[in-house]
């Protein structure tokens, strides 16, 4: 089985003025797996991953905090995060965020 995903298929979610998602594969399609691109223009409030999630950051200048921790994210780079971690970020980037299971469904 597969399936072709085209930029034509995404779902925009436009979260608030600064932070948007471009949803390609949903739990609609596989309960296994979410990805998406993620645009942040300033400030992401706290949140709490419910399943473990990854972010490649494909343009970056953000600094996430993680757990208490400030951690500096450019383009290049990869965060884990794993289930029941505390986050939030501040500044600009564009991610591929993938989410196990996919997003919404939580086990």
């Amino acid at each position: 089985m597969y399936k072709k995903i085209s930029k034509n298929e995404k779902v925009t979610r436009q979260i608030n003025d600064m932070h948007s998602v471009d949803n390609y594969l949903t739990k609609d399609t596989t309960e296994s797996v979410s990805v998406a691109i993620n645009k942040l223009n300033g400030k992401l409030d706290s949140s709490i991953t419910k399943n473990e999630r990854v972010y490649y950051f494909i343009n970056a200048d953000v600094d996430f905090l993680i757990d208490g921790e400030t951690v500096h994210f450019e383009s290049g780079d990869l965060l884990y995060l794993d289930k029941n971690t505390m986050f939030s970020a501040s500044g600009e980037f564009e991610a591929v965020v993938i989410n196990t299971p996919a997003y919404g469904v939580i086990k």
